[in-house]
Protein backbone atom coordinates (compact mmCIF):
# COMPACT_ATOMS: atom_id res chain seq x y z
CA UNK A 1 0.00 0.00 0.00
CA UNK A 2 1.42 3.97 -0.92
CA UNK A 3 0.18 6.18 1.47
CA UNK A 4 0.87 9.91 0.67
CA UNK A 5 0.59 12.48 3.45
CA UNK A 6 1.71 16.34 3.48
CA UNK A 7 5.13 16.89 3.99
CA UNK A 8 4.28 19.82 6.18
CA UNK A 9 1.62 18.05 8.56
CA UNK A 10 2.14 14.71 8.16
CA UNK A 11 -1.42 14.75 7.18
CA UNK A 12 -3.13 11.82 5.03
CA UNK A 13 -3.95 13.01 1.33
CA UNK A 14 -4.41 9.59 -0.43
CA UNK A 15 -3.60 5.98 -0.18
CA UNK A 16 -3.25 3.48 -3.61
CA UNK A 17 -2.46 -0.75 -3.38
CA UNK A 18 0.89 -1.62 -4.75
CA UNK A 19 4.16 -0.81 -4.18
CA UNK A 20 4.41 2.62 -6.15
CA UNK A 21 2.53 5.09 -7.89
CA UNK A 22 3.70 3.81 -11.67
CA UNK A 23 0.68 4.16 -13.99
CA UNK A 24 -1.30 5.33 -11.09
CA UNK A 25 -4.76 6.91 -12.05
CA UNK A 26 -4.48 10.46 -10.32
CA UNK A 27 -5.95 12.24 -12.96
CA UNK A 28 -8.15 15.32 -11.36
CA UNK A 29 -6.03 14.33 -8.27
CA UNK A 30 -6.08 16.96 -5.49
CA UNK A 31 -2.55 16.49 -3.59
CA UNK A 32 -1.13 19.92 -2.69
CA UNK A 33 1.71 19.49 -0.28
CA UNK A 34 2.27 16.21 -1.20
CA UNK A 35 5.57 14.38 0.42
CA UNK A 36 6.59 11.96 -3.09
CA UNK A 37 10.05 12.84 -2.84
CA UNK A 38 11.92 10.13 -4.71
CA UNK A 39 8.27 8.33 -5.93
CA UNK A 40 8.03 6.46 -8.93
CA UNK A 41 5.09 8.13 -10.92
CA UNK A 42 6.33 7.13 -14.53
CA UNK A 43 3.39 6.29 -16.75
CA UNK A 44 1.12 7.71 -14.26
CA UNK A 45 -2.48 9.66 -15.14
CA UNK A 46 -1.81 13.04 -13.87
CA UNK A 47 -4.08 15.55 -16.08
CA UNK A 48 -5.69 18.17 -14.41
CA UNK A 49 -3.98 16.90 -10.88
CA UNK A 50 -2.48 19.59 -8.14
CA UNK A 51 0.53 19.15 -6.85
CA UNK A 52 1.07 22.78 -5.98
CA UNK A 53 3.70 23.18 -3.09
CA UNK A 54 4.61 19.31 -4.07
CA UNK A 55 8.22 17.90 -2.71
CA UNK A 56 8.76 15.73 -5.70
CA UNK A 57 12.37 16.13 -5.34
CA UNK A 58 14.27 12.74 -7.12
CA UNK A 59 10.84 11.26 -8.38
CA UNK A 60 10.06 9.95 -11.71
CA UNK A 61 7.81 11.08 -13.96
CA UNK A 62 8.82 9.78 -16.88
CA UNK A 63 6.08 8.90 -19.73
CA UNK A 64 3.84 10.33 -17.64
CA UNK A 65 0.71 12.46 -18.96
CA UNK A 66 0.51 15.77 -16.41
CA UNK A 67 -1.41 17.84 -19.10
CA UNK A 68 -3.08 21.03 -17.41
CA UNK A 69 -1.30 19.77 -13.92
CA UNK A 70 -0.74 22.73 -11.66
CA UNK A 71 2.55 22.06 -9.91
CA UNK A 72 2.94 25.50 -8.96
CA UNK A 73 5.76 26.11 -6.30
CA UNK A 74 6.64 22.48 -5.90
CA UNK A 75 10.12 21.23 -5.91
CA UNK A 76 11.36 19.09 -8.72
CA UNK A 77 15.43 19.03 -8.00
CA UNK A 78 16.12 15.93 -9.42
CA UNK A 79 12.99 14.77 -10.64
CA UNK A 80 12.74 13.07 -14.33
CA UNK A 81 9.87 14.05 -16.43
CA UNK A 82 11.58 12.21 -19.48
CA UNK A 83 9.32 11.94 -22.56
CA UNK A 84 6.36 13.15 -20.11
CA UNK A 85 3.48 15.05 -21.65
CA UNK A 86 3.04 18.32 -20.19
CA UNK A 87 0.79 20.14 -22.61
CA UNK A 88 -0.30 23.42 -20.75
CA UNK A 89 0.78 23.02 -16.94
CA UNK A 90 1.86 25.42 -14.64
CA UNK A 91 5.18 24.97 -13.27
CA UNK A 92 5.64 28.61 -11.95
CA UNK A 93 8.26 29.57 -9.48
CA UNK A 94 9.91 25.42 -8.95
CA UNK A 95 12.51 24.54 -7.42
CA UNK A 96 12.78 27.98 -5.28
CA UNK A 97 14.05 25.61 -2.39
CA UNK A 98 16.97 24.85 -3.75
CA UNK A 99 19.90 27.00 -3.80
CA UNK A 100 22.17 25.95 -6.91
CA UNK A 101 21.66 23.27 -9.18
CA UNK A 102 18.11 22.27 -9.31
CA UNK A 103 18.51 19.11 -12.16
CA UNK A 104 15.32 18.47 -13.01
CA UNK A 105 15.34 16.93 -16.46
CA UNK A 106 12.88 17.54 -19.12
CA UNK A 107 14.74 15.52 -22.04
CA UNK A 108 11.98 14.30 -25.47
CA UNK A 109 8.93 16.30 -23.29
CA UNK A 110 6.38 17.75 -24.45
CA UNK A 111 6.10 21.06 -22.50
CA UNK A 112 3.36 23.00 -24.95
CA UNK A 113 2.38 26.30 -23.59
CA UNK A 114 3.68 25.48 -20.00
CA UNK A 115 4.48 28.41 -17.37
CA UNK A 116 7.64 27.72 -16.11
CA UNK A 117 8.24 31.51 -15.16
CA UNK A 118 10.02 32.80 -12.43
CA UNK A 119 11.61 29.27 -11.54
CA UNK A 120 15.00 27.56 -10.23
CA UNK A 121 16.09 25.63 -13.59
CA UNK A 122 19.80 26.28 -13.31
CA UNK A 123 21.11 22.94 -15.00
CA UNK A 124 18.03 21.98 -15.99
CA UNK A 125 17.74 19.00 -19.16
CA UNK A 126 15.26 20.21 -22.19
CA UNK A 127 17.71 18.35 -24.99
CA UNK A 128 15.19 17.58 -27.50
CA UNK A 129 12.29 18.90 -25.83
CA UNK A 130 8.83 20.48 -27.12
CA UNK A 131 9.11 24.09 -25.84
CA UNK A 132 6.86 25.29 -28.07
CA UNK A 133 5.49 28.57 -26.69
CA UNK A 134 6.53 28.20 -23.13
CA UNK A 135 6.62 31.10 -20.86
CA UNK A 136 10.44 30.76 -19.43
CA UNK A 137 10.47 34.49 -18.41
CA UNK A 138 12.70 35.48 -15.43
CA UNK A 139 13.78 31.93 -14.98
CA UNK A 140 17.26 31.34 -13.52
CA UNK A 141 18.48 28.58 -16.37
CA UNK A 142 22.16 28.87 -16.15
CA UNK A 143 23.88 26.08 -17.61
CA UNK A 144 20.75 24.38 -18.68
CA UNK A 145 21.14 22.38 -21.69
CA UNK A 146 18.46 22.25 -24.41
CA UNK A 147 20.57 21.30 -27.68
CA UNK A 148 17.77 19.90 -29.98
CA UNK A 149 14.95 21.52 -28.26
CA UNK A 150 12.17 22.96 -30.63
CA UNK A 151 11.70 26.95 -28.51
CA UNK A 152 9.54 28.11 -30.74
CA UNK A 153 7.59 31.06 -29.70
CA UNK A 154 8.78 30.39 -26.56
CA UNK A 155 9.33 33.81 -24.10
CA UNK A 156 13.12 33.40 -22.44
CA UNK A 157 12.72 37.65 -21.47
CA UNK A 158 14.85 38.29 -18.55
CA UNK A 159 16.13 34.95 -17.90
CA UNK A 160 19.72 34.28 -17.10
CA UNK A 161 20.88 31.93 -20.01
CA UNK A 162 24.44 32.43 -19.18
CA UNK A 163 26.51 28.76 -19.92
CA UNK A 164 23.62 27.50 -21.09
CA UNK A 165 23.94 25.10 -24.26
CA UNK A 166 21.01 25.58 -27.35
CA UNK A 167 22.84 23.97 -30.10
CA UNK A 168 20.89 22.91 -33.37
CA UNK A 169 17.94 23.75 -30.94
CA UNK A 170 14.94 26.19 -33.18
CA UNK A 171 14.41 29.47 -31.59
CA UNK A 172 12.05 30.29 -34.22
CA UNK A 173 9.92 33.20 -33.11
CA UNK A 174 11.83 33.62 -30.16
CA UNK A 175 11.36 36.27 -27.69
CA UNK A 176 14.82 37.14 -25.67
CA UNK A 177 14.07 40.36 -24.44
CA UNK A 178 16.49 41.90 -21.16
CA UNK A 179 17.72 38.03 -21.61
CA UNK A 180 21.73 37.58 -20.13
CA UNK A 181 23.18 34.77 -22.61
CA UNK A 182 27.34 35.53 -21.40
CA UNK A 183 28.65 32.15 -22.47
CA UNK A 184 25.70 30.59 -23.95
CA UNK A 185 26.01 27.75 -26.93
CA UNK A 186 23.91 28.82 -30.03
CA UNK A 187 25.73 27.11 -32.92
CA UNK A 188 23.51 25.70 -35.49
CA UNK A 189 20.73 27.39 -33.88
CA UNK A 190 17.80 28.68 -35.85
CA UNK A 191 17.26 32.26 -35.02
CA UNK A 192 14.84 33.48 -37.51
CA UNK A 193 12.33 35.91 -36.63
CA UNK A 194 13.86 36.00 -32.80
CA UNK A 195 14.17 39.48 -31.13
CA UNK A 196 16.80 39.90 -29.52
CA UNK A 197 16.03 43.09 -27.60
CA UNK A 198 18.32 44.66 -24.52
CA UNK A 199 19.93 41.06 -24.64
CA UNK A 200 23.35 40.81 -23.49
CA UNK A 201 25.23 38.83 -25.70
CA UNK A 202 28.86 38.49 -23.93
CA UNK A 203 30.95 35.37 -25.18
CA UNK A 204 27.70 34.26 -26.67
CA UNK A 205 28.36 31.35 -29.65
CA UNK A 206 26.75 32.11 -32.82
CA UNK A 207 28.63 29.79 -35.42
CA UNK A 208 26.88 28.52 -38.52
CA UNK A 209 23.85 29.99 -36.26
CA UNK A 210 20.98 30.82 -38.92
CA UNK A 211 19.57 34.31 -38.77
CA UNK A 212 16.84 35.13 -40.98
CA UNK A 213 14.01 38.49 -40.40
CA UNK A 214 16.57 38.39 -36.65
CA UNK A 215 16.51 41.45 -34.93
CA UNK A 216 18.75 43.12 -32.69
CA UNK A 217 17.87 46.21 -30.65
CA UNK A 218 19.77 47.50 -27.99
CA UNK A 219 22.02 44.91 -27.11
CA UNK A 220 24.88 44.57 -24.82
CA UNK A 221 28.31 42.82 -26.42
CA UNK A 222 27.05 41.75 -29.87
CA UNK A 223 30.53 42.67 -31.13
CA UNK A 224 32.07 40.28 -28.19
CA UNK A 225 29.82 37.30 -29.45
CA UNK A 226 31.64 34.49 -31.32
CA UNK A 227 31.26 33.12 -34.63
CA UNK A 228 29.63 36.44 -36.00
CA UNK A 229 31.56 35.34 -38.87
CA UNK A 230 30.25 32.25 -39.94
CA UNK A 231 26.44 32.71 -38.99
CA UNK A 232 24.02 31.78 -41.96
CA UNK A 233 21.54 34.42 -43.20
CA UNK A 234 18.28 33.76 -45.80
CA UNK A 235 16.50 36.96 -45.33
CA UNK A 236 17.92 40.36 -44.34
CA UNK A 237 18.50 40.82 -40.28
CA UNK A 238 18.37 44.19 -38.21
CA UNK A 239 20.19 45.57 -35.49
CA UNK A 240 19.99 49.00 -34.42
CA UNK A 241 22.41 51.40 -33.15
CA UNK A 242 22.80 51.23 -29.89
CA UNK A 243 23.63 47.47 -30.88
CA UNK A 244 26.30 48.08 -33.20
CA UNK A 245 27.51 51.89 -31.94
CA UNK A 246 29.53 49.81 -28.87
CA UNK A 247 31.64 47.96 -30.92
CA UNK A 248 31.50 49.13 -34.85
CA UNK A 249 34.90 48.75 -35.37
CA UNK A 250 35.37 45.69 -34.09
CA UNK A 251 32.23 44.42 -36.85
CA UNK A 252 33.37 43.60 -39.54
CA UNK A 253 31.78 44.93 -42.75
CA UNK A 254 30.64 41.01 -43.56
CA UNK A 255 28.91 40.69 -40.00
CA UNK A 256 27.10 44.30 -40.33
CA UNK A 257 26.00 43.24 -44.00
CA UNK A 258 24.39 40.47 -42.30
CA UNK A 259 22.85 42.62 -39.82
CA UNK A 260 21.08 45.03 -42.62
CA UNK A 261 23.22 47.27 -43.53
CA UNK A 262 24.68 47.86 -47.21
CA UNK A 263 25.48 50.02 -49.19
CA UNK A 264 25.30 53.57 -48.61
CA UNK A 265 24.12 53.07 -45.10
CA UNK A 266 27.03 50.72 -44.59
CA UNK A 267 29.25 53.18 -46.05
CA UNK A 268 27.72 56.41 -43.98
CA UNK A 269 27.93 54.46 -40.69
CA UNK A 270 31.56 53.43 -41.02
CA UNK A 271 32.41 57.32 -41.19
CA UNK A 272 29.53 58.71 -39.20
CA UNK A 273 30.48 56.89 -35.99
CA UNK A 274 33.76 57.70 -33.99
CA UNK A 275 35.17 54.65 -32.60
CA UNK A 276 34.33 53.98 -29.22
CA UNK A 277 35.96 51.99 -26.75
CA UNK A 278 34.44 48.36 -25.96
Amino acid sequence: MVVVRRWDTGAFILEREGTSLSRAALAQAVMPYADLAGADLSWAELQGADLCLSDLRGASFANASAVRADITLANLSGASFRQASLGDARLQAINLATSGPAGTDFSDADLTRVVLKNSNLVGARFVNANCHRVDFSRCNLREADFTGADLAGADLSFADLRGARLAHASLVGTLLNGTTLGGAILAHADLSLASFNGAVLDDAEFTDALWSGTVFARCKGLHRARGLETVRTLTPSTADLPSVREGLHSLSVDVLMRLGYAGAELQALLTALPPTRA
